[in-house]
């Protein structure tokens, strides 16, 4: 029975992470410090930094 409720909790919260999941984007990087953190984390990826660069460039 305490199986089946921490499953039924845990499909319960992805459900509501999905629904509301720009909602709470939003949120997050609204933060300067954390908003900073993740535009220098994707441009170490070289295929997002290289789309970037594009466009920004073009």
């Amino acid at each position: 029975m305490r199986k089946l409720n921490s499953i039924l909790l845990m499909v319960l919260g992805m459900l509501a992470f999905y629904q509301y999941r720009y909602r709470l984007m939003n949120v997050v990087l609204s933060q300067p410090n954390i908003r900073h953190f993740f535009i220098q984390l994707s441009m170490r990826i070289p295929f997002i930094r290289e789309k970037f660069m594009f466009r920004a460039f073009r």
